[in-house]
């Protein structure tokens, strides 16, 4: 959906028709993650996230965005100072493609949307020597199904700060031994959005007769 949507915008864009209706940009920010489902005692863990933006306006509240990020899961262990991981410590890092609905009002946008994860790596960490569970027994999805809802202000032309709630609609990981829950990822994600303007082939043509 990511590339179909770049495809889109970059070939009404070659033709110099991009004006408002089409738009590019980068954006990076900080979550904060954890998991549900682990049997020890777990804390949020701290995680960044960057990556490219295309929207397009399909009305005029009314704008669809794809994203391509990278960004980082995980949780951490419930005694941080004890050593480098505490008690338990999970990175995981994903590929992430959200597909959003925004819906604008002035300054301020709400968004909605499911995203799609591919797992590229994974850290799983104790101090403790052994991990209550078989971790080959119970290895994580090779991807995350999540839902994402979120709210945002936009500052100027060019720069944007929204924050997101995400939470796995599927586990990425069977119930493990001592738990009463599934595992699933959730977090909250704060994230600075620039625009990138570019300027059609029509108007540089323009611009040089």
């Amino acid at each position: 959906m990511f590339f179909i949507m770049s495809v889109i915008c970059l070939n009404i864009w070659s033709q110099g028709k991009l004006k408002h209706q089409y738009k590019f940009g980068l954006k990076s920010g900080l979550g904060m993650h954890t998991i549900t489902g682990c049997p020890v005692k777990t804390h949020p863990k701290p995680a960044l996230m960057g990556g490219m933006w295309v929207q397009i306006k399909i009305s005029k509240s009314c704008t669809m965005q794809s994203e391509l990020s990278i960004i980082g899961k995980g949780t951490a262990g419930d005694n941080p100072n004890k050593s480098n991981y505490g008690d338990y410590f999970l990175r995981l890092s994903y590929f992430e493609v959200p597909v959003l609905f925004q819906y604008n009002k002035k300054n301020i946008y709400f968004e909605f949307g499911p995203a799609l994860a591919a797992l590229i790596n994974t850290g799983e960490y104790t101090d403790r020597g052994a991990f209550p569970f078989q971790t080959d027994l119970y290895p994580f999805s090779n991807k995350d199904f999540t839902f994402n809802l979120g709210t945002g202000c936009v500052l100027n032309e060019k720069w944007l700060v929204g924050w997101r709630l995400m939470h796995s609609l599927l586990p990425v990981r069977k119930q493990l031994p001592g738990s009463s829950h599934q595992v699933y990822n959730r977090g909250i994600v704060v994230a600075v959005s620039r625009q990138i303007n570019f300027k059609p082939s029509g108007t540089r043509h323009s611009e040089g007769i």
